[in-house]
């Protein structure tokens, strides 16, 4: 699994910060109902994890870069979370989770089947999966697609952020070690994610958020989806 935020840990934070949330909303309708224990497997620098904390008891963050634990530990800490750096294919914990979570993470392991599986395994009886990660037509977007897309949405940042930040997101989204990243990412298309989500996580509900592809899955003993809301 791959660790190259290491070496631009504290810019991808001021670009998650900054970037425009496609999902936050979604997630927050999603969890209407307070719950005991949260995980949020590759949790980055906490920008999910903190919502996660406002709805749950407990929530644990896992994360295989130490530099984006060790901001989120320093900007995103509360009372009730636990960032741990470790790979989510070797994280375990006895006592398992209301919700397991992740977000734009999954494309990155190897055997992606294996660590569903994984996953699985760490949801306690009547839990519910929430997993979303970034689709496309063709496993690896091409650097000018990249390129063209921060150009494009630069006047919208410019409104939404001002011009100094947007200047700033933009420098980034088209530097080299960010787009060298990218060209290291490996995307499902719409019908595999869903096709190898679905062997896992059978009967699961498919929803559509942009760019990213979302999973939602109740433990089947359980009677009702309860709080997970329409997209």
């Amino acid at each position: 699994m791959t660790q190259s935020f290491d070496g631009f840990a504290a810019d991808y934070d001021r670009f998650a910060s900054l970037s425009k949330p496609a999902h936050m909303s979604w997630l927050v309708d999603s969890l209407a109902e307070y719950a005991r224990r949260a995980v949020d497997l590759g949790c980055g620098s906490g920008r999910f994890t903190v919502v996660l904390a406002e709805r749950f008891d407990q929530v644990i963050g896992v994360d295989i870069s130490e530099p984006l634990i060790a901001i989120a530990r320093l900007r995103r800490s509360r009372p009730n979370i636990e960032y741990r750096v470790q790979d989510l294919r070797s994280f375990h914990d006895a006592e398992g989770f209301d919700l397991i979570f992740s977000s734009t993470t999954l494309h990155h392991v190897p055997d992606l089947p294996a660590a569903l599986t994984h996953v699985r395994g760490l949801l306690k009886p009547h839990g519910r999966i929430v997993l979303i990660d970034n689709v496309a037509p063709r496993p690896t977007v091409a650097r000018w697609r990249h390129i063209a897309g921060a150009v494009q949405r630069f006047p919208d940042d410019v409104l939404r952020l001002g011009r100094r930040d947007a200047a700033w997101l933009l420098k980034f989204q088209i530097s080299g070690p960010w787009l060298d990243h990218l060209a290291s990412d490996r995307f499902l298309n719409r019908k595999e994610f869903e096709r190898i989500y679905d062997s896992v996580f059978p009967g699961g509900r498919f929803v559509r958020l942009g760019y990213l592809h979302a999973l939602l899955w109740q433990d089947s003993r359980a009677n009702t989806v309860a709080g997970i809301g329409e997209a």
